[in-house]
This record gives C-alpha cells, sequence and structure tokens, in this order.
C-alpha cells in the first residue's frame, strides 16, 4: 500500500514540476553555450568595433521573430524577419507585446537545411538558436538592405500566419485547431 501511495505521489509532483518548465523546443546540447545576456538591439546597432570595419560576431544566441521574407541561395534559405521578444508565459514563443517598439528590428539568418514550404510563409513565428556574424548585404522587396545577420544552428517554427500563438488554443472541442510547429535542426559536420 505505501509503495503504490509513494508512486503516485511521485509521479504528481513530476507533473505538477513539468507544468512549471517552459516547453523549449530544443534540446539541451543545442542551447550548451547561449548567451543570458544578449542583446538585440545593442548588437543591431554596433559599429564596426575592428579595422577590418566588421562588427564582432561568434556569439551564440537564441532569437525570437515573426518571418518577412524567405530567398534561397546555394547554401540554404536565407529569412529575413522581425526580432520579437520571447515570452514563456501564456505561452512560449515570440509574441508581438504592446503597442509598437521604436526603431528597426530586422535580422537576416542563414539556414543551412531545407524547411517545408509551409513553415517558409510571411508572418509565421519562429526561434533560431545560431551564431552572430557581421552585417550582410540582403535584398528585402528588391530594395539593397545591409541587416545583422545569424547562421542558425536549429529553427523552431510556428505556422501562425502572422497571428499571435496564444490565440491559438488546443482545446478540444473548443472550436480551434492545434497550431502547427516543427523543429528544424543543421546535422553538424
Amino acid at each position: 500500500m505505501k509503495l503504490t501511495y509513494f508512486i503516485a505521489l511521485t509521479g504528481l509532483v513530476c507533473a505538477a514540476l513539468s507544468g512549471c518548465v517552459p516547453n523549449a523546443p530544443f534540446p539541451p546540447e543545442v542551447m550548451e553555450k547561449v548567451s543570458p545576456t544578449f542583446h538585440f538591439e545593442a548588437w543591431r546597432d554596433a559599429g564596426p568595433s575592428n579595422e577590418s570595419g566588421k562588427s564582432d560576431a561568434g556569439i551564440k544566441v537564441m532569437l525570437g521573430g515573426r518571418i518577412v521574407q524567405v530567398t534561397k541561395n546555394g547554401k540554404g534559405m536565407v529569412i529575413v524577419a522581425e526580432q520579437l521578444p520571447i515570452v514563456s508565459n501564456p505561452v512560449y514563443g515570440p509574441a508581438e507585446g504592446e503597442g509598437k517598439r521604436p526603431g528597426d528590428h530586422e535580422f537576416a539568418l542563414l539556414y543551412e537545411g531545407a524547411l517545408e514550404a509551409l513553415d517558409l510563409m510571411k508572418g509565421n513565428r519562429f526561434i533560431i538558436v545560431g551564431t552572430t556574424t557581421s552585417r550582410r548585404p540582403v535584398l528585402v522587396n528588391g530594395i539593397p538592405k545591409t541587416e545583422p545577420f545569424i547562421i542558425a544552428d536549429c529553427i523552431h517554427v510556428w505556422q501562425t500566419g502572422g497571428a499571435e500563438i496564444a490565440e491559438f488554443k488546443e482545446d478540444a472541442g473548443g472550436g480551434y485547431s492545434p497550431l502547427p510547429e516543427t523543429t528544424y535542426c543543421v546535422a553538424k559536420k
């Protein structure tokens, strides 16, 4: 009797604790060495800090955003995105927040793998883990721009089509459908 009670209690404690942990979409090994103090605006606004005229690079970061545009090049998919803050409550993922944020929040990333067409649609939300590089030229709606750039190791995409992730409900019988989401990681070389 006591063993059954202990097993049931242990199961309840584990279930309660797992409900408090955010649903990080990436495996723990991907999250190793991610900078806990990375500040997007400081990276975006950083001028060249060396004689070669290139901004500092090589920081492993996790960023959230919304897809603005996707183009394919010889190495993979170049995604131009608007950076959005990552929230953990009420749901895990990037969110718009209250009101319009001042300034430019665009950046570009290269994912050196294949992604499904539905995951690449404009407006979809995503979180990436990758390494910063110097600014790179990209075409945004036919206009050349130089954007802060990241080489992505992994990307987690929610097929939101521009809506907030929190607007999707997964309750059975609630009249809503579950939000499709997928995680992709580049194979290590």
